[in-house]
């Protein structure tokens, strides 16, 4: 998550203590949707719940993490899941920025499993940050997050792509590089998710990775993370680049050929919106028709923004939670 580069600039809406704001999502015919679902060629398609809460970037502020898992309805204010058969799906930059990120990770791990017992499921994508990590890349970290990896079970300090890196930064760079212990649970997660007829990702997926297919980007992230294969193409690149942790395309300074690019990008995945984070906004913000929802609102200390939550009732109708 950073803010929009290159003029694209931030969405700005009035705060107020609390918003419902319900959209009435016009239905797709149904001739023809399941056709193209069908010829996407797009896997990791969970059946729609009748409640799904997203979930933008937390990075490394457990307690604001902690919040928006209250704010959502899933957990009480002893970490317990009481969600039920709720949804959670997380947007990726559960790490960087702050200092908090073994706490976050943590929470996030066993609060899957507790949701799971339940009835309940969390989804967490792959962002940007956890690309980084991936990469053995330290920027755009906390003051201090290092000390918190220093005793992580099963870190190879010896491993030679630590090199580039302060003797005090390797512990973290360890649990974070691909194949180190860190890793192998983030392979676990997707970049790109699908829930009914709303695809989940961190940046978003244009065209030509719509075409490429989400099964084929979710295999060869995980298989890189894991440590069995090179850095792929399909998570290379830097911000604004067009992959699916890194672009903006849909979420800063979208004008109409952004939207006609992302109709494109939904005829091919047989799907009716997106939902995207990566980029700060002032408020949850729906553009081109209701077709992509940006929820990053910077909640992590490192933004100071505020606690937004999107809700998604029967796949069909959205609305904003506040605090």
């Amino acid at each position: 998550m950073a803010p929009a580069r290159d003029n694209r600039e931030m969405s700005r809406t009035s705060r107020t203590t609390w918003l419902l704001v319900t959209v009435a999502v016009a239905l797709l015919p149904g001739a023809g949707l399941s056709q193209r679902r069908a010829s996407a060629g797009s896997g990791n398609h969970p059946a729609a719940t009748s409640r799904v809460v997203a979930i933008g970037d937390l990075h490394a502020d457990i307690g604001v993490t902690r919040q928006a898992f209250r704010l959502a309805g899933a957990t009480d204010r002893n970490d317990a899941w009481i969600g039920g058969p709720l949804t959670i799906v997380q947007l990726g930059d559960l790490i960087g920025r702050s200092d908090d990120e073994r706490e976050v990770l943590d929470f996030v791990f066993d609060i899957r499993e507790r949701a799971k017992s339940a009835g309940g499921t969390v989804h967490v994508l792959i962002g940007n940050h956890e690309v980084f990590g991936g990469r053995v890349d330290n920027q755009a970290v906390g003051r201090n997050p290092f000390p918190g990896f220093e005793a992580v079970p099963g870190l190879n300090l010896a491993d030679p792509r630590l090199r580039i890196l302060p003797m005090h930064q390797r512990a973290r760079g360890a649990a974070f590089m691909a194949g180190g212990p860190y890793a192998r649970r983030l392979a676990e997660f997707p970049a790109v998710l699908r829930i009914g007829e709303t695809i989940f990702a961190h940046g978003g997926v244009v065209p030509r990775w719509a075409r490429y297919g989400i099964d084929k980007i979710n295999a060869e992230v995980s298989q890189w993370l894991m440590g069995r294969t090179p850095e792929p193409d399909s998570s290379r690149g830097v911000d604004d680049g067009d992959r699916v942790m890194w672009t903006r395309q849909f979420s800063a300074a979208v004008d109409e050929r952004d939207c006609a690019l992302l109709e494109e990008s939904l005829a091919i995945l047989g799907a009716r919106r997106m939902v995207v984070a990566h980029t700060v906004h002032e408020t949850i913000t729906p553009r081109c028709g209701d077709k992509v929802w940006a929820v990053d609102v910077g909640m992590s200390r490192a933004y100071g923004g505020r606690i937004e939550l999107l809700n998604i009732i029967d796949d069909t109708v959205l609305s904003v939670l506040r605090p």
